[in-house]
């Protein structure tokens, strides 16, 4: 019998305790096997821009989506880490890969990933396995475009198999300083990685040491570079690349920082030569959506707000989004959050700690998630007031009685949590 949709999930999620493999000689060695060289950026297959950066690449991930499908092309994405619902990490136009070809991809896979377990290569990750899915996916739908977001870092990152025809490095922060060094230096190292011999680099605001570090990367491969401040310009209501200067684009996302993240997507689009007219550009622009990025629903009568930040420096533009709401600084914070392994909560959490009256923190259902009564006690130094809860839903609930009307409930510390979260409110 075929497998179903829920056996292959299941399959799938048997492959996290494997957690991260940085390199790409497995990668490379899956993708062959699979049938995928034609699939990885050459003739006659999809043609990629890869986005890599420590914040904001899912951001400019789904302006780029919106925009190559409001310019007409067949359009592949892909998003790391998912929100709400598996499917979202490949997708196809502006819709999550359909259940069905999910469990007979994943049919396909599996036999190809199977073999090499007891090879000198090891087992196949569970990031590997939805990375070569989305391949063989966007291959099959004949998609000219696809917007792929980096999982981690970006030289030895899965998707890092692939010969795009732009590179995008949208920021430069201290996160997986475990993984990936612990200065701006290192960790941008590992960014440029996702940039390719001859193919233009988009860079976005960051610290010099990092845009540095970067600009040396693509001098050694011969890549133009668009650095935001520079080739590209934020005039106002317009943006400026060293193709065109565009008016009156205005970002579906919200938040400040958008106009940047838009900026380099803009610059993206044009440098890979996808640019088909600004009409498209602009449709592209207003309409893009993503979970989870300081995303309003309802729950209980109340408006909450989710948002994915997980490390300090998007821990500072979530400050400054709520900050530039109306008549937000005069209102308290109830914050439902927890975190996963691998990020530093004080650091993240000190950002916020002055907004906070009370923190609510929730379980999460992934194996590298913090138990709450862990992340509750290293909030308690910081904050006035600190409950552990026995699931999402408890926590929100309280969250919710316990606002005044004039507070602000704020999901945030993980797209996990987040993605908790909404499920349990029925907003998922």
């Amino acid at each position: 019998m075929p497998v179903t949709y829920q056996e292959a999930l299941a399959y799938i999620a048997s492959l996290q305790p494997r957690g991260w493999r940085l390199g790409l000689d497995r990668m490379q060695e899956f993708a062959l096997r699979a049938g995928l060289d034609e699939a990885l950026g050459g003739k006659g297959g999809p043609q990629f821009i890869h986005v890599a950066g420590t914040n904001g690449k899912g951001s400019v991930t789904a302006f780029l989506q919106s925009m190559l499908v409001e310019s007409g092309y067949r359009t592949g994405a892909f998003f790391s880490p998912y929100v709400v619902d598996p499917r979202e990490r490949v997708q196809f136009g502006r819709s999550m890969i359909e259940p069905a070809d999910l469990a007979e991809l994943t049919e396909e896979l599996r036999p190809v990933a199977e073999a090499f377990t007891d090879t000198e290569y090891g087992g196949i990750t569970e990031f590997e396995f939805k990375t070569a899915l989305g391949f063989l996916y966007w291959k099959r739908k004949g998609c000219a475009w696809v917007a792929l977001e980096v999982g981690l870092g970006g030289r030895l990152d899965a998707t890092n198999v692939v010969t795009p025809r732009a590179s995008v490095i949208v920021s430069i922060g201290l996160d997986h300083t475990h993984i990936l060094g612990d200065t701006h230096a290192k960790i941008a190292f590992e960014k440029a990685g996702v940039i390719k011999s001859g193919v233009p680099v988009i860079v976005g605001q960051m610290p010099e040491e990092a845009r540095e570090v970067i600009e040396s990367v693509a001098r050694e491969r011969e890549a133009r570079v668009w650095l935001f401040g520079r080739e590209v310009q934020l005039e106002g209501d317009a943006i400026v690349t060293p193709a065109h200067l565009r008016r009156n684009l205005t970002p579906g996302l919200v938040g400040p920082i958008q106009r940047h993240n838009l900026a380099l997507a803009i610059a993206a689009m044009d440098a890979s030569g996808a640019t088909r007219d600004d009409a498209a550009l602009e449709r592209g622009a207003a309409s893009a959506r993503a979970p989870g990025r300081f995303q309003r629903a309802s729950f209980m009568g109340r408006t909450v707000i989710f948002d994915g930040a997980h490390n300090p420096d998007a821990a500072r533009n979530l400050r400054e989004t709520l900050a530039r709401g109306p008549g937000v600084r005069d209102r308290r914070v109830r914050l439902v959050t927890n975190m996963l392994t691998g990020h530093d909560p004080l650091a993240f959490y000190r950002e916020l700690a002055d907004l906070v009256v009370k923190a609510y923190v929730v379980p999460v259902d992934f194996f590298r998630a913090l138990p709450p009564d862990q992340t509750a006690e290293a909030l308690r130094p910081l904050l006035p007031q600190v409950d552990a809860f026995e699931t999402p839903l408890d926590g929100i609930v309280a969250a919710c009685r316990e606002a005044a009307d004039d507070d602000v409930v704020l999901v945030t510390g993980s797209n996990y949590v987040v993605g908790a979260v909404l499920r349990a409110t029925g907003n998922g």
